[in-house]
């Protein structure tokens, strides 16, 4: 176990989150810059020729494909930035309900695909991001309280989920069981019961699951990064603290 004078100290852990994501968010960035810039240009191509068969003029874009595409890079950046803080916030202050007999390395690499799953992946499942083209101007602001609302939950299952494990923690063999099964069935009960996406999709299906899979990805991704980024980062004081034992 750790004892608590050789933990990190909130500044070390927050740099090395922050560098985390940043490294997150460009890797992230790239694979998007590759692979899905193309699917949003087709589907950009797709949207325009419906709206010529309906006999309205496209307009010209209020931002231009290369500067979307900085701004893809930009705003990957900074997202990377924003949920490595609060990632490593949240390390720092759930210290007590992480495994001590871990390194910070092991830690934070399950601190962060568990943080992915809740915030990234499962709203994804219920909520998958579209294309250009595809969902009603009018009802965004419905569509982003939905994905909120949704986030929320699951951070609450996954927070109750911990609380429960901990508090059964006496009777060790079952603890672990009796969580999960928990967390599953309120993993169910909140997917079917929040109400699905109002916007039918008129796109092409092939450039939609296309896209979708994408995003998929590369949440996926970039929340493997930023936990082994951060777990890369964290290794020298544990393997100081090793070699000083010796």
């Amino acid at each position: 176990w750790l004892p608590l004078p050789l933990m990190r100290s909130l500044g070390a852990v927050l740099k090395a989150a922050l560098i985390a994501g940043l490294i997150a968010g460009a890797v992230a960035a790239g694979f998007h810059w590759v692979l899905t810039e193309p699917v949003i240009d087709r589907a950009i191509e797709i949207e325009e020729q419906m709206r010529r068969a309906q006999g309205a003029q496209a307009g010209a874009p209020v931002v231009s494909r290369p500067a979307q595409r900085v701004g893809l890079i930009v705003g990957l950046l900074l997202y990377g930035a924003a949920w490595g803080l609060l990632f490593g916030m949240l390390f720092h202050l759930t210290r007590a309900w992480q495994p001590t007999a871990w390194r910070d390395a092991r830690r934070g690499f399950v601190f962060a695909v568990l943080a992915g799953w809740s915030v990234a992946v499962f709203p994804f499942l219920k909520y998958p991001a579209n294309p250009p083209g595809v969902g009603d101007p009018e009802t965004i602001g419905y569509r982003q309280a939905l994905y909120l609302g949704f986030i929320g939950l699951s951070i609450i299952g996954a927070i109750l989920a911990v609380w429960l494990q901990r508090s059964l923690s006496r009777v060790r063999q079952l603890a672990w069981p009796l969580a999960l099964a928990v967390y599953v069935v309120y993993l169910a009960v909140v997917y079917l019961a929040m109400p699905p996406n109002p916007d039918p999709v008129r796109m092409p299906s092939e450039v939609v699951w296309t896209f979708r899979t994408l995003s998929l990805a590369g949440l996926v991704l970039f929340w493997a990064v930023l936990g082994g980024a951060f777990g890369w980062l964290s290794r020298e004081p544990d393997q100081v603290l090793e070699r000083s034992r010796r």
